[in-house]
């Protein structure tokens, strides 16, 4: 005779192999129909699953996602955490690299009469809400001289940046003042 921790294993991993053929989807029967047991589900994707078409979105690992679902008191709880690594190009100095992001998940979805739970939309909000909006190579970068075009990260130019663009010279004076 099975046990109930034996069969709930063998569901779960019976759920887990339909992942594998519907990436980022888990199936809500088994978890309806034990309601309480949460269930543990790891995802692996890349941008085209996740149809991040974004050219400034750039990964260099995959999207990793790993997630512990319950059924309870009528929602499906999704708690869980999203990790990659990106390539990014510094706004101040235009070199590239790479920077990892993460982002943690705590989720509630109210039970419906889908048989399927899509994970690829709220991975997708996790990504677009982690980017910076100005991509850093360093806190303390220093950008590009803006007369030469030096990168001043690798060594100083010694131009003179005093000058004042002889339309704002106006304003200069005001300050002057």
């Amino acid at each position: 005779m099975l046990t109930k921790k034996l069969i709930l294993y063998i569901i779960n991993l019976s759920a887990q192999a339909r992942c594998l053929y519907f990436p980022m989807r888990i199936a809500l029967e088994t978890l309806k129909n034990t309601p309480g047991e949460t269930f543990q589900y790891t995802f692996s994707t890349n941008a085209a699953q996740l149809e991040l078409s974004d050219e400034d979105i750039r990964f260099t690992e995959p999207v990793e996602l790993h997630l512990e679902v319950a059924y309870r008191d009528g929602k499906y709880i999704v708690k869980g955490s999203l990790r990659t690594k990106m390539a990014f190009t510094c706004s101040r100095c235009l070199t590239s690299f790479t920077s990892p992001l993460r982002g943690d998940i705590e989720e509630e979805f109210p039970a419906s009469e889908t048989t399927e739970l899509d994970l690829a939309g709220l991975a997708r909000e996790i990504i677009y809400a982690g980017l910076p909006l100005k991509p850093l190579c360093e806190d303390a970068c220093l950008g590009l001289c803006t007369a030469c075009g030096e990168n001043l990260n690798d060594k100083q130019c010694g131009c003179n940046t005093d000058e004042v663009d002889h339309r704002l010279a106006v304003l200069k004076k005001l300050l002057e003042e």
